[in-house]
């Protein structure tokens, strides 16, 4: 019992003495630990998009259409945020905005091509509207087809090197062997 007393006296000090460790950090210390959760929140995975019971990904024909446009740039853009962070979120405030009027535009001109057709039922307008959302289908399939491809590749690379582990499964077990037993202070 009195033991037990004399450790909660002991931790609540502790805590205490904790506690005033910390009140008495810098506005420099709070704000490096700010910083450090804010990249952090920056650099989790991000989620993936739920894709349709019927295998649609979603979005609309203009997101798909100018995401697809301008990959290759965002891909640049996205090597910048290790190498130079300050250009990277100029690029990337810059790029955004431009996409996202981009996307503005083309959604605004789909929907005057669907308002026009639903008042005037012309044939041409009509096949405008399939051509667009035909074309907007066609870049989704081919992304999916290139997402498979590139799973079906790094599928191969780790079986392939599953096998090469097997190959060389009893040289790699007589090697951990060997340092375990030359070396008593090591542990498996």
């Amino acid at each position: 019992m009195k033991k037990q007393i004399l450790y909660g006296f002991i931790s609540v000090f502790l805590f205490g003495a904790a506690g005033l460790l910390n009140a008495g950090e810098t506005a420099a210390e709070k704000e490096t630990v700010k910083e450090t959760a804010e990249e952090a929140a920056e650099n989790a995975p991000r989620q993936k998009p739920r894709r349709k019971k019927n295998g649609d990904p979603g979005g609309d024909a203009a997101v798909t259409m100018i995401w697809t446009k301008y990959s290759k740039e965002l891909a640049e853009i996205r090597k910048l945020r290790w190498k130079d962070p300050k250009a990277f979120e100029s690029r990337r405030k810059e790029f955004f905005e431009k996409v996202r009027k981009e996307i503005r535009e083309e959604r605004e001109k789909f929907r005057k091509l669907v308002t026009e057709y639903r008042q005037t039922k012309d044939p041409e307008t009509r096949e405008k509207i399939k051509k667009y959302v035909s074309e907007a289908y066609e870049r989704r399939l081919k992304e999916s087809a290139e997402k498979i491809a590139e799973k079906k590749k790094k599928l191969k690379e780790a079986e392939e090197k599953l096998e090469k582990a097997k190959s060389r499964k009893e040289e790699i077990i007589n090697r951990k062997l060997k340092t375990l037993l030359m070396d008593p202070g090591l542990n498996w």
